[in-house]
């Protein structure tokens, strides 16, 4: 049987192409051979701009400069330890035709009708209340209350609004019984996304203002202005300007090129360390592979900080919980899924299924490549120039990361490394900002308030969505301007996420993918230790922060 994609049917009308959907009869056989292969790959080389920014450029390297190379060990491992979850969630997606937070809300455990109260409007008054506090707490206008007070305040806020949008609904006695019939059934994890959501506010915040301090160290006496903040707020319009006019595919790909020039960048500064008096020698390589910890910390720097900033660098190394989700979506609008079919019985569907797979996993291992191989450099750059003296932190973070390219090319390589960083954490702003709204609109779609049926309303609400989370970002920053700081509170999302990520994929592998397409005993294995690796460091490393900074142990 030979179908054509229904996609060139659809783009002879007027309507846009419903990228989610899929049929037995839309179809498109896998490509063959390597060169084909290139062609499709993609999704996981769009998360490389995403990922480097805010992981590698600033949290690897100062771990580096914390803790020199006694690390290096957990850097790798960092990075190689979450893949295959990865690779299996696009298996799964291929499979069922499903995004995460679709297959997710499956998973066992409680769940119930979406309440009548979770709308839109509440979701905006948790947002507009929690940032208002944040705001009063940062400007110290709330000394008095404190910020135990503070936080009980807003959170009576959400409960007052709650019932007050409860009542409302239940005024109108003749719809809401249709309506409660209609509300969807919602698992635990749409209530654990939506929670984490919230803090990942401060994330996008935290890249947006590394990318707003590097252009403020590089042109902010040109123009008049070395205040992050404006630049970040510039940042924020240019960015969204180039989302709303639709113009993805051309600027990811200049994205790409300005990435991997960056990176290529990268590689020849560590090379050139060999003929500076920070040479990296092999004894400092073998010590990091001891799987220890630093014995001599960084100037004012103490295990706790240490942990933290590990913590911080293991949730935005390789790939984090928010890339993990973004990935799925990735795929789907490349088209892995929908070029597949919908899964029909018959050795068709299957041999298309794992030819996708195969090019999913190609994709998938030649992304690993590339951001490990960044971040190791990244790594040893700190680790050699920075440490023990230099930490990079709040207002000065990209001020101080400047000497990581300067000590190993000369002074001249300040421009480029503030050209460079602007790039990569631009790319990283501009890909998780198309990634998140993609993953916000799905979820609204999953709890009912968007038609998952209707693409145009989902597509409504990924423009307006990216007016607004840059918009928090921008706010965020300008709150707390420290980009490590925030990436470190942000990366407490990967303590509650990670496990749930790990032992999720492994349940999915037994009961979710099709059993024609199920991966074999090696990649089952790996899958498990990996899995339970996931759902073990995290929090062991969340408890030894908070063991240490009470005093119960000690090194």
């Amino acid at each position: 049987m030979n179908a054509k994609p229904s996609s060139r049917n659809q783009h002879e009308t007027n309507d846009p192409v419903d990228l989610y959907a899929r049929d037995a009869h839309t179809f498109r056989e896998p490509p063959q051979g390597v060169w084909m292969t290139l062609r499709y790959l993609g999704p996981g080389l769009i998360l490389v701009g995403s990922i480097v920014g805010s992981g590698e450029l600033i949290m690897t390297t100062k771990l580096g400069a914390q803790g020199g190379f006694a690390l290096l060990w957990f850097v790798l491992l960092s990075c190689v330890i979450k893949t295959v979850v990865q690779a299996e969630l696009g298996r799964h997606v291929i499979s069922s035709g499903e995004t995460i937070l679709v297959m997710f809300n499956k998973l066992p455990g409680p769940r119930g009708r979406r309440p009548d109260w979770l709308c839109l409007e509440w979701l905006l008054i948790v947002v507009v209340s929690t940032y208002l506090g944040l705001g009063l707490w940062s400007w110290n206008l709330a000394a008095g209350v404190g910020a135990g007070g503070l936080a009980v305040s807003v959170l009576s806020i959400w409960i007052a609004a709650a019932l007050f949008l409860a009542m409302r609904s239940r005024q109108r006695e003749m719809v809401q019984t249709s309506d409660a019939q209609s509300r969807p059934m919602l698992g635990w994890f749409l209530w654990l996304y939506l929670a984490c959501q919230l803090v990942m506010f401060i994330n996008v915040g935290a890249v947006m203002g590394g990318a707003g301090q590097a252009l403020a160290l590089g042109f902010g006496n040109v123009l008049g202005t070395t205040d992050a903040r404006l630049w970040t707020a510039g940042i924020a319009v240019v960015c969204g300007a180039l989302l709303l006019v639709g113009r993805y595919k051309m600027l990811e790909r200049v994205s790409l090129v300005m990435v991997l020039v960056f990176t290529l960048i990268t590689i020849l500064c560590t090379a050139l360390l060999y003929w500076t008096d920070n040479a990296i020698t092999f004894e400092q390589i073998r010590h990091g592979f001891q799987f220890s910890f630093p014995e001599f910390l960084g100037m004012d720097v103490t295990l706790t900080m240490i942990v933290l900033t590990a913590l911080g660098m293991y949730a935005g190394t390789g790939i984090g919980t928010w890339e993990m989700m973004h990935y799925t979506y990735w795929c789907v609008e490349k088209g892995y899924a929908r070029h597949t079919g919908a899964n029909h019985p018959g050795d068709q569907w299957t041999r298309r299924a794992r030819g996708w797979i195969r090019v999913m996993y190609t994709d998938v291992l030649l992304t690993m490549a590339v951001f490990t191989i960044s971040t190791v450099c990244f790594y040893l750059l700190g680790a050699a120039i920075l440490y023990p003296e230099r930490d990079p932190a709040g207002k000065e973070t990209l001020g101080v990361l400047q000497n990581i390219f300067t000590e190993s090319l000369g002074p001249w390589a300040a421009t480029l490394f503030v050209v460079g960083g602007f790039v990569v954490l631009f790319s990283t702003t501009y890909s998780g900002t198309a990634g998140s709204s993609r993953l916000v609109a799905d979820a609204l779609c999953v709890m009912g308030v968007i038609d998952a049926r209707d693409y145009g309303a989902r597509l409504r609400f990924t423009r307006f969505y990216i007016v607004f989370g840059l918009t928090m970002g921008t706010v965020t920053y300008c709150l707390l301007q420290n980009p490590p700081l925030m990436l470190i509170i942000s990366g407490f999302v990967a303590v509650v996420l990670y496990p749930v990520f790990g032992l999720g994929t492994v349940y999915l592998r037994h009961r979710g993918v099709d059993k024609r397409i199920r991966p074999g005993p090696f990649t089952t294995s790996w899958l498990w230790i990996c899995g339970l690796a996931l759902a073990i460091i995290s929090p062991a490393a969340g408890l030894l922060v908070l063991a240490l900074s009470q005093g119960w142990i000690e090194f």
